[in-house]
């Protein structure tokens, strides 16, 4: 079984085709590195979508991975910046794209 490796970046304030494009060719990337991606994009959200849902969603996710991928974009995302520093902060590997 392959190690899980998140996909952090950004999602909010941009179009659905952009943010969509951006994690599957991540989850192209990550692949290729070994590790099985997990993309919040491909996550059930069944939730009532408020951003504090999405997030306890995601962080649950992460928490199951063995990495993270952080998107080129990660940084100007509130959410994927607080994946990113969960990460760092519990000693997970983060890879930068």
């Amino acid at each position: 079984m392959r190690s899980k490796c998140y996909i952090a970046g950004k999602i909010s304030n941009l179009p659905e085709d952009v943010y969509k494009k951006n994690f599957t060719d991540a989850k192209g990337e990550v692949e290729k590195l070994g590790f099985e991606p997990i993309s919040p994009v491909d996550l059930p959200h069944d939730h009532d979508r408020t951003w504090l849902s999405y997030m306890r969603e995601d962080l649950a996710a992460l928490l199951k991975c063995e990495a993270v991928y952080a998107l080129s974009n990660w940084s100007d995302s509130p959410g994927a910046t607080i994946e990113v520093k969960t990460a760092e902060s519990l000693g997970l590997k983060v890879i930068y794209q």
